[in-house]
């Protein structure tokens, strides 16, 4: 596990091993609790025994005495609570920017664009995710989470079922792991009023967070989708469990009935790539509408939450700033907890939450416009449960076996992917993952090819027994949650024969931070559709 180093005494040539992550540390620093009364500590301490976040002190003379004997590390940075998404499709994270041809007013136009969204984001993610060669959808679940790490997330959202794959490196919404924390569920397509009424309305009644996909589009069908929602007589399916995401659809005036929801998660980049607008969220939070933060996917949306923090402070300029740079910081922190009830694990640093933390270099900034303004390289460690997983060298060691070396930005990183338990990615590192993925999408083609003859192969195989049967049936590959019927291998050979090869392309895989890929702002400022206040301030 990784240990936290700190330089000795003046004139030690090298650093000295002074505290381990999972056991007993001091951290020392500028500390952004995002606590109910916004504390902000100049000179601060946190104090970590095993996961969790034994106390929080404004300065020496604060520190319980079983941590006044550890030496503090210092940080020399501003510390903050981890990042946390409410809204991401993980899965389809390895695919590159999409050049969105034109203005759509409604998800189901692009999702049935068979001559674009298919063989550029629907066919790929369906051949690497679901490929009978099980390395491509373990090197996507590598790939994905680092890079929300990358980024500070140590939550992330966009898993409709628990995948084994993804049990490593974040936090799950989904699968959490930790008893009496609320486990989410949601569903990502569009419902109408029946099977609201026979479904939805259920799910809310299981008393926990609920992600629906509602309004997502400018035009009326997209609005019908949140009028779906009255029940009559039955009142609204609309309650405090329910997590609202997108809501582009939405009218000023709707916002107050949507205020009885746990709250909304806005993707403001996406919202314009696709749509030319996003969110009313002025009017949302007139309305006493939450708002959490979420940057989407990779075919429409911000590499990570540090990038997605950005547009919405220009969109929140455009409207005269509304909310400000610590209400956008609550966005990914405090406010999504809450909004999932685990507001008393995480989202905050107070004694006895998760010591989920991330770390930036420097305090020089007025700390929530720091945080706003923070680019990759900037990032000094990110702590999980108390155990740092990424950090820049020098600040944090790892067993030579179990660290990884990365490059951000053009700072050098450890990685820390080691995991006791859960085999399945154990073992794997960032940079094979790399290679696997870059391989697989230069090769698209080809892969498109053999994909439905290995996939169809092992159909057989286990109708002539030579498999176990029950393979046909059983969860098969990482699931697509805009292909939910792709979840079984049998449904993946008879859907095979969709995938048009004369139309699937080569693809590059794009790389893991907007700071290493140069080309990033300018391709999005070439989209057809962004608006002029946002694509001359990116």
């Amino acid at each position: 596990m990784g240990r936290f180093l700190q330089v000795g005494d003046e004139g030690a040539p090298e650093p000295r091993l002074l505290a381990a992550g999972p056991e007993r540390t001091v951290l020392s620093g500028r500390i952004v609790t995002l606590d109910g009364s916004s504390t902000v500590h100049p000179a601060g301490f946190v104090c970590i025994e095993g996961d969790t976040i034994a106390a929080v002190a404004g300065d020496a003379k604060q520190l319980p005495a079983e941590f006044g004997e550890l030496k503090p590390i210092r940080t020399q940075g501003t510390i903050f609570p981890g990042l946390i998404e409410l809204h991401n499709h993980l899965p389809y994270n390895m695919l590159p920017l999409w050049d969105v041809p034109q203005r759509y007013t409604n998800r189901m136009q692009w999702r049935n664009d068979y001559a674009r969204y298919a063989p550029e984001i629907r066919w790929p993610a369906k051949v690497l995710g679901s490929n009978p060669d099980l390395d491509y959808q373990r090197a996507i679940a590598r790939y994905v989470e680092c890079r929300a790490l990358f980024g500070g997330t140590t939550t992330a959202q966009g898993l409709s079922r628990s995948d084994e794959f993804y049990r490593g490196l974040i936090r799950n919404v989904e699968d959490p792991g930790e008893e009496g924390w609320p486990v989410a569920h949601g569903r990502t397509d569009d419902a109408r009023p029946r099977f609201i009424r026979e479904d939805i309305l259920e799910k809310l009644r299981e008393s926990r967070p609920f992600f629906y996909h509602l309004a997502e589009g400018t035009d009326a069908e997209a609005r019908r989708r949140f009028l779906d929602l009255d029940m009559g007589s039955d009142g609204w399916a609309i309650d405090r469990h329910l997590i609202a995401i997108h809501c582009t659809g939405l009218r000023p005036e709707d916002f107050g009935r949507l205020s009885a929801a746990a709250g909304m998660v806005w993707s403001p980049l996406s919202n314009f790539l696709l749509y030319g607008r996003t969110a009313h969220v002025e009017a949302a939070l007139k309305g006493g509408v939450r708002i959490a933060l979420g940057s989407d996917w990779s075919p429409s949306g911000s590499k990570n939450l540090l990038g997605e923090l950005k547009v919405a402070r220009i969109v929140d300029e455009e409207l005269g700033g509304p909310f400000g740079c610590e209400a956008l910081v609550r966005m990914v922190t405090s406010t999504p907890a809450a909004m999932l009830g685990w507001d008393g694990f995480v989202g905050s640093i107070e004694k006895g939450k998760r010591a989920d933390l991330l770390i930036l270099a420097g305090d020089f900034e007025e700390p929530y416009e720091q945080l706003v303004s923070a680019v990759e390289n900037q990032i000094l460690a990110v702590m999980v449960a108390g155990r740092p997983r990424l950090g820049r060298r020098g600040l944090l060691h790892f067993a030579p076996e179990q660290q990884e070396t990365v490059r951000i930005g053009g700072q050098a990183y450890t990685l820390d992917l080691a995991e006791a338990s859960g085999p399945t990615l154990n073992g794997l590192s960032l940079a094979s993952a790399v290679a696997k993925l870059t391989y697989g999408l230069a090769n698209m083609p080809e892969l498109a090819r053999t994909y439905a003859a290995d996939t169809c192969f092992l159909v057989r195989l286990a109708e002539q027994g030579r498999l176990p049967k029950a393979l046909l049936d059983a969860p098969w590959g990482i699931e697509l949650e805009l292909d939910p019927d792709l979840g079984r291998l049998r449904e993946n050979c008879d859907k095979a024969s969709e995938i048009d090869q004369t139309l699937i392309r080569r693809l590059s895989l794009p790389p893991l931070t907007e700071i290493d890929d140069p080309s990033f702002r300018g391709r999005i400022r070439d989209n057809v559709n962004l608006p002029a206040f946002l694509r001359d301030r990116l």
